[in-house]
């Protein structure tokens, strides 16, 4: 199913069916997770949290109405059992986007993480970090969460013991599971750091479906 998600969002940002858009999987993603959370929103509140102009926003809908995943009324656009089916699935993978401090490990800016649930046993921190900024963060820490402790790939065994507030705020706010990731993406707005954590999240979320899928064919 995560394969057929990836295709309709490459679908929806495509240039093949229309203009260039200005918005792109972030925008998507961010919607369609928005909208599951919420319920039904107006364009006006939409474009504000998406922070998208209102034409990109209009022809982000418009496509997502001619795909039948959302739909719109009085009360602003809802997701359809379609689009429904497609957010859980990523919402399944990648979740919980909240702030963290991290004026403990000495980084100024915001700081906001996102849960990859179940990520690969080898994570490439180099590769995410470079995506989180590719996408307007100007840092990533990456966590991973491996025999209950908190872990800092190549810097840190054991976050707790370092920076026992930030460990406990995460699990308190995030609450991860065994064998997830916290992605934290730094930034000096809080747009931009979130921006760049979903999606080093999701391209995460897309190296540990692949990984699945050689285990199951090998």
């Amino acid at each position: 199913m995560l394969s057929k998600v990836v295709s309709i969002i490459e679908t929806l940002t495509s240039s093949a069916i229309g203009p260039s858009p200005k918005f792109d999987e972030y925008h998507v993603i961010k919607l369609l997770m928005t909208l599951l959370k919420e319920g039904s929103i107006g364009r006006t509140r939409l474009s504000k949290i998406l922070m998208l102009g209102e034409g990109s926003t209009r022809t982000l809908i418009t496509r997502m109405k001619s795909m039948g995943l959302i739909e719109e009324s009085r009360k602003g656009c809802s997701l359809t059992p379609s689009g429904r089916d497609v957010a859980d699935v990523i919402v399944s993978k990648i979740s919980c986007i909240t702030r963290v401090p991290v004026e403990s490990f000495g980084i100024s800016g915001v700081g906001v993480g996102v849960l990859v649930k179940g990520a690969p046993p080898r994570v490439d921190v180099i590769k995410l970090r470079d995506e989180a900024v590719r996408r307007g963060a100007k840092a990533l820490i990456t966590m991973l969460l491996v025999k209950g402790k908190l872990a800092i790939p190549t810097v840190e065994d054991d976050v707790m013991a370092r920076w026992p507030d930030v460990s406990k705020y995460i699990f308190d706010a995030i609450k991860p599971q065994e064998g997830d990731a916290i992605l934290i993406g730094i930034a000096d707005q809080y747009s931009m750091a979130e921006r760049g954590a979903l999606m080093a999240a999701w391209s995460l979320a897309l190296e540990q479906s692949k990984s699945v899928n050689a285990s199951s064919t090998s």
